[in-house]
């Protein structure tokens, strides 16, 4: 069962400094050899927000962080959903962000094999940490697949 009671938490906040080395790498990583990722000063490629909360965090935080323990099970597989980013300024090398997290939605559908999907979605707003201006929405959705009960028999 979806946990619902998740639904407008907070999980946290997270400080990041988007940096060249983890930039060029992703950049690399999804094909895009474009010379602009390796300067100072670089814009990120369009998907990096994703890995922000990952690859650049100072220190401990919530930016990205569903309860993982409480999602995991016997017949329960994690998977990627929908990402989707909403851009104020285009992020840059050398940006301090501050990312606040809220569950905005818990829901599950029923599967035709008797199965459940669960769908938990996240956003988080990242602000430059010297102007508290906004910079970009990250839109996160993780499914659960929950396989179906085992035939008694």
């Amino acid at each position: 069962m979806a946990l619902t009671e998740l639904k407008g938490q907070t999980t946290g906040t997270q400080t990041v400094v988007i940096e060249r080395g983890p930039v060029r790498v992703f950049a690399e990583a999804i094909g895009d050899s474009d010379d602009v990722y390796q300067a100072d000063g670089a814009p990120v490629p369009p998907t990096f927000p994703f890995v922000m909360s990952y690859w650049g965090s100072l220190g401990s935080g919530g930016a990205a962080g569903l309860p993982i323990e409480r999602l995991r099970g016997k017949g329960r597989a994690i998977l990627h959903g929908e990402q989707a980013f909403e851009y104020y300024r285009w992020p840059r090398v050398g940006d301090v962000l501050e990312g606040s997290t809220v569950i905005t939605d818990v829901y599950e559908k029923e599967r035709s094999n008797g199965g459940k999907l669960e769908f938990y979605v996240t956003e988080t707003d990242w602000k430059d940490s010297t102007s508290h201006e906004p910079v970009l929405k990250s839109i996160f959705t993780l499914v659960i697949n929950v396989r179906p009960p085992a035939p008694s028999g």
